[in-house]
């Protein structure tokens, strides 16, 4: 159980430092108009919440950002898998 947690928590910080290795721009594209410099977002995205930045680099690559209600979908999905990661299940644990 432990194993299948660790996994979890490293797996969307592995997958978004790889995309970024081989293809910066799907990365860095979707926080390039903002006023925070570049590499900024991405890397406060890759260590507080690496899913929720996964889903919005993948809703600009496939959907055309956030606008599109596929991909808001796509972001809130992820913020919510996000929650539950930072949760740490303690809503079982009271019970």
């Amino acid at each position: 159980m432990c194993l299948l947690a660790g996994l979890g928590l490293i797996a969307p910080r592995l997958i978004l430092i790889l995309l970024w290795l081989f293809s910066p721009e799907v990365v860095l594209g979707p926080f390039a108009d903002l006023a925070i410099p570049n590499p900024i977002i991405p890397i406060l995205g890759l260590l507080f919440l690496p899913t929720t930045t996964l889903g919005i680099c993948w809703a600009t690559v496939s959907f055309g950002g956030v606008q599109s209600f596929s991909g808001l979908l796509i972001v809130l999905i992820s913020l919510v898998i996000d929650a539950g990661l930072i949760g740490n299940g303690r809503g079982i644990a009271r019970r």
